[in-house]
C-alpha cells in the first residue's frame, strides 16, 4: 500500500474557506515531492465539474486527468481540520485528504477510507486526534477482519462490462458514474464477483476496488433500467471521462 510520512499529514489547521483547505493540502504534496505547484491549480479546478465530498466530513480533492504530468510521483496529504471548512453548502469537511495518482498505488488508501467512513466514531477520533501516527495508521493499516456476508443479488435486468480504465474505478471515473446513474429512476446495482455495490453511491463503488481489465456486471430494476444500463455500458466502455487501457 501507499505510505505516507508525518510531514504529509498536518493537524489542527485553520483554513479560511474551501480554497485555502486545497491550496495547503496541494502545497503538502509540493513539499513531499509528489506534485509541481501548478496542480494546485487542477485541484481547484476540479471541484468545479465534480463533488470531492465523500461524507462524514472527509473530502479527497484531485486534479484533473490531462495535468497527471504535473504529477511528480503518486502520493497522498491530509489536511486535519477540527473546526471544519465549509465544502459546499450542505457539507463541512474535517479531513481534507488530497490524491495526486500517476498509478493505482492509491486505491489501497481510498478502500481502506471508505471503509473508516462507515465508522462515525472513528471519523471523529481522527479529526480531533493530536496523533500523526494515527491518521496514518487508519489510512495505510490492513482492514479489520469483516465477517462474510451474502452479497446482494442481482436486479431484474443485467449487462456486462469489462473495465477499461488504466487505473481502476478510482475517485474520477466513479464520480462520473454515479452522476450518470443519479439521472434515472432505477436502482442500480455494480458487482464484481461477489462483491456488490450501489451504482449511486461513490463510497459504495470505491469500495468494489475493481482493477482494469476486471469485468462488471451492471443490473437494474425500474421503469427505466434497460436506458441506464445502455447508458452506463456505453459510458464504461468509452472510459468515464479518464485514461483508458489502449
Amino acid at each position: 500500500m501507499l505510505q505516507i510520512t508525518p510531514a504529509q499529514v498536518a493537524l489542527g489547521a485553520q483554513p479560511a474557506d474551501k480554497e485555502a483547505a486545497i491550496r495547503a493540502v496541494a502545497q503538502l504534496l509540493v513539499a513531499s515531492g509528489h506534485i509541481q505547484p501548478a496542480y494546485a491549480e487542477s485541484m481547484l479546478k476540479r471541484e468545479e465539474v465534480a463533488d470531492t465530498y465523500l461524507g462524514q466530513g472527509v473530502a479527497i480533492p484531485h486534479g484533473l486527468p490531462e495535468d497527471r504530468d504535473l504529477i511528480l510521483k503518486t502520493g497522498i496529504a491530509v489536511l486535519q481540520v477540527p473546526a471544519g471548512v465549509a465544502w459546499h453548502p450542505d457539507a463541512t469537511a474535517h479531513l481534507i485528504i488530497g490524491i495526486a495518482a500517476r498509478s493505482d498505488e492509491h486505491l489501497g488508501v481510498l478502500r481502506r477510507l471508505t471503509r473508516l467512513l462507515q465508522d462515525g466514531t472513528q471519523v471523529q477520533r481522527l479529526i480531533h486526534s493530536q496523533d500523526v501516527r494515527e491518521i496514518i495508521l487508519a489510512l495505510t493499516g490492513e482492514p479489520p477482519a469483516e465477517p462474510a456476508a451474502p452479497p446482494a443479488p442481482d436486479l431484474k435486468e443485467g449487462v456486462e462490462v469489462v473495465l477499461r480504465n488504466k487505473h481502476g474505478l478510482h475517485a474520477r471515473p466513479a464520480t462520473v458514474f454515479v452522476r450518470l446513474a443519479k439521472q434515472f429512476q432505477a436502482t442500480i446495482r455494480v458487482r464484481l464477483g461477489e462483491r456488490v455495490a450501489d451504482g449511486k453511491s461513490l463510497l459504495s463503488l470505491l469500495q468494489l476496488g475493481a482493477d482494469c481489465g476486471t469485468t462488471l456486471h451492471l443490473s437494474a430494476e425500474g421503469p427505466d433500467a434497460a436506458a441506464a444500463l445502455n447508458t452506463l455500458r456505453e459510458a464504461i466502455q468509452a472510459g468515464l471521462e479518464d485514461e483508458v487501457q489502449g
